[in-house]
């Protein structure tokens, strides 16, 4: 398995039926139609081990998910020294991924999250008009951030 360096991962996270959860989701769709070679885009409803194949051929990763708290949007990296806590079968955190990649594959991710504010998770198959914003400013991030590391 080659890693490929110049490839962007944008992991995005959520359930699309819950409201605001569906905010990975969007953030893919938008980036899937400006086409930026390099970029492709994986939809999931919760991270998990079986992403790590699909992650270690990644030069970068990005992990788009709603948040409960915190800044309109909060982008950072991942530099796997955050404590780690207990997964189970329903949750799995980006740092314990990170850390599973070195110990099972010997290596080191570069990952970023960004972690998008939403506000209404109930049964709604579209965003707020708040979390869409958020997730409008969400895209110019991570444009930005690629167009600096493509």
């Amino acid at each position: 398995m080659t890693q490929k360096t110049n490839t962007i991962l944008l992991v995005g996270v959520g359930n699309t039926l819950r409201g605001d959860d569906g905010i990975g989701a969007y953030i893919c769709s938008c980036m899937d139609a400006l086409k930026i070679p390099g970029v492709q885009t994986l939809l999931t409803q919760q991270l998990d081990t079986v992403l790590l194949d699909e992650l270690m051929e990644a030069g970068h990763i990005i992990i788009a998910d709603a948040s409960f708290e915190g800044k309109a949007v909060d982008f950072f990296k991942v530099n796997g020294n955050e404590p780690l806590h207990g997964s189970s079968s329903h949750h799995m955190s980006a740092p314990l991924l990170m850390q599973m990649a070195q110990t099972i594959y010997q290596k080191e991710l570069s990952m970023m999250i960004c972690a998008v504010a939403g506000y209404r998770f109930s049964m709604k198959e579209k965003l707020s008009v708040r979390a869409k914003t958020n997730a409008d400013k969400a895209v110019t991030i991570i444009t930005e951030w690629i167009s600096k590391h493509n």
